[in-house]
């Protein structure tokens, strides 16, 4: 594909990703505060109910992705963007007029169903640029992804305080409406799909690639990646209304809180790309793991607001470098015409671990205290950071066919 055509789909890739991310983070810091009003629970079982609801969708989503990625080979991505931002449109809107709990937990497993957008947008992009420029598409691409994680828990804590939690789910479903309207019109995709008879399994899928062995650590890395990275928004407002003593305006406290990792994103995560393309993806992921966990290891103790806030700051800079370091290792990795298979299993593996992550910290945070949390995501950092050199070209094809499966 040429030039042209692909810096501008990454344009509007971008945001699409801005505007989805926006739509889904916004809920974020309001739904714990959002189901204490649907009935009486103590806070341990909201810190539970809401691990639930947020790890359902991506059960759902780790399920669901390789067929996905199956149709994709043959329809094309951009079929799966109009499919994950009409999904999450419906969702948003029914958690609007959600009676309780439970019509929420079918919501959000329906979303599992349905999401994929930013996903999608990256192994679209991946697939349609020079193997030279992945580091700083995807690195661009991820600002877009952050923009709306940023701006999101923001507008929705403004949002909630001015219009309700309703109110602020039925924006949030406006939002993915427009997203789903531009996505249609705007994005241009040169598709030329797999025969029925050339989309096969996973085994047989792995045993095309010249390194599987670097192929499975990144999809472990990834689902650690997603487990640190989604451990913490979940639960935050409770963690805030936990050592703040329930202030009045919590939700726009949540919110901003909740957005100052994606501050140091943006401003690095572009930047951090082409350090990637210039000195190795796999020592951009380790160093950004070791950051990680420098960052992490204070909030375990920390319960000032403006330190906390501070060290939060300084885990976007980790944030910003993890996934699309991980995410071009895999490209670079992978055989272009199985591109969307394999990018549909490390969507599986970014599912289990935002499962993983959520129903972790739900967990930790409601029967062992929220500092225990945050050693938890530690630990889960320094397990990926083990792995990452597992992922040189050392290793020996253990798909190949003289491998007894």
């Amino acid at each position: 594909m040429n030039d042209k055509v692909w810096h501008r789909n990454l344009i509007i890739l971008w945001f699409g990703a801005f505007m989805s991310e926006g739509a889904i983070s916004l809920i974020v810091p309001i739904m714990p505060l959002f189901l204490k009003t649907l009935g009486n629970y103590s806070n341990k079982e909201i810190n539970l109910l809401t691990g639930m609801i947020f790890s359902i969708t991506f059960l759902i989503k780790a399920i669901i992705s390789p067929l996905w990625g199956k149709i994709s080979d043959q329809k094309g991505h951009k079929p799966m963007l109009l499919k994950a931002a009409g999904g999450l449109t419906f969702c948003c809107l029914l958690i609007s007029i959600a009676p309780n709990i439970w019509i929420i937990f079918l919501a959000r497993a329906i979303q599992g169903v349905f999401s994929g957008y930013i996903n999608n947008s990256e192994s679209m992009i991946a697939a349609q640029v020079p193997d030279n420029k992945n580091g700083f598409a995807l690195g661009t691409l991820a600002t877009g992804d952050t923009a709306g994680l940023l701006c999101g828990p923001i507008i929705g804590g403004i949002l909630a305080t001015g219009f309700g939690f309703r109110g602020t789910f039925i924006i949030a479903g406006l939002l993915m409406g427009l997203v789903f309207l531009l996505s249609l019109i705007l994005v241009k995709e040169n598709f030329q799909p797999l025969p029925k008879k050339q989309v096969v399994g996973i085994l047989e899928t792995m045993r095309e690639q010249e390194f599987p062995k670097i192929i499975i650590i990144i999809f472990i890395i990834t689902m650690i990646i997603q487990a640190t990275n989604n451990a913490v928004n979940p639960i935050i407002s409770l963690y805030l209304a936990d050592i703040l003593h329930n202030p009045s305006n919590l939700t726009l406290i949540s919110g901003i809180i909740s957005s100052i990792p994606g501050i140091a994103t943006i401003m690095s995560a572009t930047y951090f790309g082409h350090l990637g393309d210039r000195y190795g993806q796999t020592k951009l992921l380790s160093a950004a793991l070791i950051l990680g966990i420098l960052t992490y290891i204070p909030q375990i103790f920390i319960t000032n607001i403006w330190v906390f806030s501070f060290l939060r700051f300084l885990t976007g800079f980790s944030i910003a470098a993890l996934l699309p370091a991980a995410q071009a290792i895999l490209t670079l990795e992978t055989d272009h015409k199985s591109l969307g298979r394999i990018f549909s299993y490390n969507q599986t593996f970014q599912a289990m671990g935002n499962v993983l992550g959520m129903t972790l910290s739900s967990i930790v945070s409601a029967y062992l205290g929220y500092s225990q949390m945050f050693l938890l995501v530690v630990i889960l950092e320094i397990i990926g950071l083990t792995l990452v050199p597992m992922t040189k070209r050392h290793s020996s094809n253990i798909f190949s066919n003289k491998t007894s499966l």
